[in-house]
């Protein structure tokens, strides 16, 4: 019996994505036409391949042997397409990549010429997402490759099924006013300020913990923002002073760094994912295209 390639893809789609839903983001399918899919499969083959008694589909025994095997034909062709990429220099797909505003701003913004002028076949997506879910996204196939951020004393993310790679390392700074940088020379110098803090548990949040533990401050906050413009915007306001990477400076207006060392620095990291015979060759043109960006 011959089972449809096609239709195991879609099986596998929907296992990964845990429903119909998830599944049909990742192949651009209606539900309904995921549905009609797998009805059709299991009529061809005449088992069940998914459990419906409860609300959320659970694969049966034979549902997970064929994702399995579902799984060994998407690793064989990526391994094509890696004997494709290296006999010929060229790939070409659509990449969907996750990132959040400051990677967009100051890294993707810069390496999509590159990435043009390199490999031509590759079309890159960019889709503006940051937080919980977009690595759960990234395993169920929605998106090919999600830009992160963790400070220094930050693990990288580690789990099977995915590689990750630093793209680069970029430093704190404190920054305030342009009337008051000068005068914040020490950690200490910076316990009367009020600050425009990050969300807590985010990298920047760690970074200004870390300097409060340094000079024996707890930080008065004054506002809470998420996005570097809104950060600057209040500091060049007189509202308090707050902690930016690098790439951030690029944008700031009125406000400038303080003179202080030491403050560590956030890692810029790719994640992709990659299967028994390795990561997907577009994805990887995409990856080389951030890691040589201008400047």
């Amino acid at each position: 019996m011959d089972v449809d390639p096609r239709r195991l893809r879609v099986l596998l789609a929907v296992v990964r994505a845990e429903g119909v839903t998830g599944a049909s983001r990742v192949l651009h399918l209606t539900p309904q036409a995921i549905s009609q899919q797998i009805g059709s499969l299991e009529e061809e083959l005449g088992v069940e391949l998914f459990d419906r008694t409860h609300r959320r589909l659970s694969p049966t025994a034979i549902g997970l042997t064929l994702a399995g095997h579902a799984e060994r034909l998407e690793a064989e062709l990526v391994a094509a397409g890696r004997a494709v990429a290296a006999a010929t220099g060229r790939v070409s797909g659509v990449v969907r990549m996750a990132a959040f505003q400051s990677a967009i701003r100051w890294l993707v913004i810069e390496a999509l010429p590159i990435l043009r002028a390199e490999q031509p076949g590759v079309i890159p997506m960019v889709i503006e997402l940051y937080g919980l879910g977009v690595e759960k996204s990234l395993r169920t196939g929605e998106i090919d490759l999600m830009l992160d951020e963790r400070d220094d004393d930050q693990d990288d993310p580690s789990a099977p099924g995915i590689e990750v790679r630093q793209l680069l390392r970029d430093p704190y700074y404190v920054v305030a006013s342009a009337s008051l940088a000068r005068e914040l020379r020490t950690p200490k110098a910076l316990a009367a300020q009020r600050w425009i803090a990050a969300p807590e548990g985010t990298s920047l949040d760690l970074a200004l913990q870390r300097l409060a533990k340094r000079g024996k401050f707890e930080p008065t906050v004054a506002h809470v923002c998420k996005e570097f413009p809104s950060v600057l915007a209040l500091v060049a306001a007189g509202e308090g002073v707050a902690i930016v990477p690098e790439l951030a400076l690029g944008d700031a207006r009125g406000v400038e760094p303080c003179p202080l060392t030491g403050l560590g620095a956030r890692k810029l990291l790719a994640i992709q994912r990659v299967s028994k015979r390795g990561t997907e060759p577009a994805v990887d043109a995409v990856v080389r295209a951030l890691t040589r960006k201008k400047g």
